[in-house]
């Protein structure tokens, strides 16, 4: 019989449990059930307030009956960044080593302070020069935010069995239902979009988008005709009743204050879509030979009601949500419906997992190895004494070995004391580098990812005329066609833009350029206070 785990996904609102089988091959689902997360227990995946949520997954446990204590953590943040790199074909031994070998390279990041794992990709494939190699997606965690799980798990008196990323989560459950199709999966949470997109058994593209099902509620619960004070209360009425039109800038010809409202809602979600459209984009300039053939819709946007069609029509890509899960069953006391994909990170946890460990287990583990190997390196010395001590018996050591031996000692240790010059040199040059790229940076030095950043998040027809910068502040001027009830929703995005602050949209102005309304306008912010953070790192 197989082993039973319990499988827990913190969400920003709600905390996710799945009591499953613990096996790769078509585990059987137990059980779902769900709670709020305690406001302010978490922060973008990282667990800050261990005590009352460790008393919520205790008791809710509990009032299910799940004696479970081997617990898989489906983690959701966007700290957690992913890169897939080909390796020659080498013993699964040395797979580890070879991975850490390209860490650096593959994230520009200080390698001390994440977790690295790895998870193959399809098949052992030839390379362009003939090479054996296998593909790979490496994974990345900062430490912080994995031993914040381990906590956790103490606090609620869990032992982990792994921790598991919430892309590779639904990777695994869609390489299974996919098989020789193109199949782009896109799970819309509240404030984030999950994108992967799978061919056979490999991830050829995987992003997060930092809109979601806000993009609808933030219009709604500021408007006060459609009495949704809440996101929740907002979500609800969008998944009860058809709030959303089938396309974005639809008409409104008869001028029905109802439609223009739910216009006007439907228009806001152009942040989402050409973020999706950019995806795309990039995807098929990489695959061009491989199109992608349908959009999965899961998540808790797939209950938006008419999210389907207004995706169909903006993404020009058949969109629908499966009605069951490939390689999953489930026990009869489950309730399987269309609500039961926002379980899915939780059950493609089992299969695969990325299996991050908290750099202090390793250690541990390092050193009880460590332990035993000096055990038997010291059992293999006792004997060769032994041996030696009899054989001493009948020979004496002469002044010329011991001599010998002198000078090899020395010699060794000379080679010791090359490396650590060697060392000490490499780390002067590197403290001196540091030095210097403080003294030579700028806030202007950083103003192209700016504007990369920037381009994410306006609308589609957003046009800039000038732009104005120095160290303190930045002044655009641009031009949009799109409705004013965006600007508001725009302002909001930029705020959350790290790197600036005290965004401000004025001087509007309407002209009319044949049907359309043209809106000039100035943006203007300013820059955070970067320095600091970096005069620390170099000290």
């Amino acid at each position: 019989m197989a082993n039973k785990v319990i499988v827990v996904r913190v969400g920003q609102r709600e905390t996710r449990i799945v009591h499953m089988e613990h096996k790769n091959t078509n585990p059987v689902v137990y059980g779902c059930v769900r709670f709020p997360t305690p406001e302010g227990a978490v922060q973008d995946g990282v667990i800050v307030d261990m005590a009352e949520l460790a008393v919520g997954i205790h008791r809710t446990c509990e009032e299910k009956g799940i004696k479970t204590k081997d617990v898989i953590f489906t983690i959701a943040s966007g700290k957690i960044a992913s890169r897939d790199v080909s390796i020659p074909v080498v013993n699964k031994a040395k797979i580890d080593s070879l991975v850490m070998a390209k860490a650096s390279d593959l994230f520009p990041i200080d390698t001390e302070k994440y977790v690295f794992s790895y998870v193959m990709q399809g098949a052992q494939r030839k390379n362009e020069e003939g090479d054996n190699v296998q593909d790979v997606m490496v994974f990345a965690a900062p430490s912080e935010l994995i031993d914040s799980y381990y906590t956790l798990a103490d606090a609620a008196g869990l032992h982990i069995v792994a921790l598991e990323a919430d892309g590779n989560a639904v990777f695994q459950i869609m390489k299974r239902r996919v098989q020789d199709k193109v199949s782009m999966s896109v799970q819309m949470n509240r404030s984030a979009t999950l994108i992967n997109i799978i061919s056979d058994d490999r991830l050829l593209l995987q992003r997060v988008i930092p809109y979601g099902i806000n993009v609808f509620t933030e219009v709604m619960t500021a408007d006060p005709v459609f009495q949704t004070p809440t996101e929740d209360e907002a979500y609800l009425l969008l998944k009860r009743n058809r709030v959303l039109v089938s396309q974005t800038n639809a008409d409104n010809e008869k001028n029905n204050l109802s439609i223009e409202k739910r216009i006007e809602v439907t228009n806001n979600s152009s942040f989402l879509f050409s973020n999706i459209t950019r995806v795309i984009e990039y995807y098929n300039t990489k695959y061009k030979e491989k199109p992608i053939e349908e959009i999965v819709l899961m998540g808790e946007g797939c209950a938006v009601a008419g999210i389907h069609e207004l995706m169909t029509n903006e993404l020009g890509i058949h969109t629908f949500t499966p009605d069951e899960i490939v390689g999953i069953h489930f026990s009869r006391i489950v309730n399987v419906n269309a609500f039961i994909l926002q379980y899915i990170n939780c059950f493609g946890s089992v299969f695969e997992p990325v299996g991050f460990v908290s750099q202090a287990v390793s250690q541990r583990a390092g050193k009880k190895e460590s332990l035993t190997a000096s055990l038997l390196v010291f059992a293999g010395f006792f004997a060769i004494s032994i041996a030696l001590a009899v054989f001493s018996i009948f020979q004496v050591f002469s002044a010329q070995d011991e001599r010998d031996i002198a000078q090899i000692r020395a010699n060794s240790l000379s080679i010791i004391q090359s490396q650590h010059e060697e060392l000490t040199k490499t780390v002067s040059n590197y403290n001196l580098m540091k030095k210097l790229e403080y003294g030579t940076d700028s806030n202007n030095n950083h103003f192209h990812n700016l504007i990369r950043q920037l381009s994410e998040r306006v609308p589609k027809t957003f046009r800039i005329q000038s732009i104005q910068s120095d160290e303190e502040k930045v002044t655009i001027s641009a031009v949009s066609s799109d409705r004013l009830s965006s600007l508001t929703a725009l302002q909001l995005q930029l705020n959350e833009m790290e790197g600036i602050q005290d965004v401000s949209i004025d001087e509007v102005s309407d002209a009319k350029e044949g049907n359309k309304h043209v809106y000039s306008y100035t943006l203007t912010f300013v820059y955070q206070n970067a320095k600091t953070e970096t005069q620390e790192e170099v000290q």
